[in-house]
């Protein structure tokens, strides 16, 4: 009880620490600002697509909003992360910390939920607020269908970016500096979220010059990359030839039930449900060999 009871006081300190941070705060209003504004947009879209064709689709609008937060969702993690470790050490803050009655999981576990509930709460609210701002563009009404899908990609992007928390806090773990340890994690988010996947392909194709076996190489690639299995959970898996979602697309195409949903994409909810706790686990190791004698 005594260790539970450890890893909440750190945690609710963590919690708290991150909501007076400044640089959390002003990512946090950029961040519920780009989705809001796109959601309006999206909006508008949806409203568009009532007047003119008489077709309308809410749950269609949020795809394009999918698309943003799966861009900047990662950041987040890498914001609450990146000196998690390296700045308590550098400050030797961590080495008075360990002259309490505190070990160092409860340490390192205590800021993984603190950090964890920060991202949570922001997405819990800006997805909420997003949605509201979409029904308010396009004057449709909601279903319970509708809000659990919603919920259900919350949950899905919160799991999304804890892959990028559990890096984040790894590499500020082995970093000596604060700085280099954003650097390397902004670094690591481009490579595997922008660049990996259309390098391959350029280099793939430039040796093979065959379109099909470039596209096939990239694609072993992307099976490996948390924003490949983010994005299919959330609009579908798009064809590599035409560019269009074959099959269900995404936990927002409402033709098809939550259960065909799920057994369609079980392969990549596996992916997101399991690597974030494998790297978490990695994290806490990382942390408890860390030597933190400065």
């Amino acid at each position: 009880m005594e260790k539970i009871s450890n890893i909440e006081v750190i945690a609710q300190k963590e919690f708290t620490d991150h909501l007076k941070s400044p640089v959390f705060l002003l990512f946090t209003a950029t961040f519920m600002l780009v989705v809001i504004t796109w959601s309006y947009v999206q909006g508008t879209e949806v409203e568009y697509t009532l007047n003119v064709l008489g077709s309308p689709d809410l749950m269609r609008g949020f795809e394009g909003v999918a698309e943003v937060v799966g861009r900047f969702a990662p950041v987040m993690g890498i914001v609450l992360g990146f000196d998690a470790i390296v700045k308590e050490i550098k400050s030797s803050s961590m080495n008075v910390l360990l002259t309490h009655p505190v070990f160092r999981d409860n340490i390192i576990l205590g800021k993984i939920l603190g950090s964890g509930l920060c991202i949570l709460l922001v997405l819990f609210f800006s997805i909420n607020l997003a949605t509201g701002v979409m029904l308010m563009a396009s004057g449709l009404p909601v279903t319970m269908q509708q809000i659990i899908r919603i919920e259900i990609f919350v949950i899905l992007t919160f799991f999304y970016s804890l892959i990028f928390l559990a890096i984040s806090i790894m590499i500020s773990t082995i970093a000596k500096k604060s700085n280099n340890s954003l650097m390397f994690n902004l670094i690591f988010w481009l490579i595997i979220t922008i660049l990996l996947a259309k390098l391959i392909f350029v280099v793939s194709y430039a040796f093979s010059e065959d379109l099909n076996t470039a596209n096939g190489q990239t694609q072993i690639i992307k099976n490996f990359l948390p924003d490949y299995h983010f994005t299919s959970t959330a609009v579908g898996i798009k064809s590599t030839d035409t560019g269009m979602t074959s099959g269900i697309g995404g936990i927002f195409d409402t033709r098809y039930t939550l259960g065909a949903w799920a057994w369609e994409f079980w392969p990549n909810l596996a992916y997101l449900f399991v690597l974030p706790f494998i790297l978490l686990i990695g994290s806490v190791l990382a942390f408890m060999k860390k030597d933190i004698t400065y």
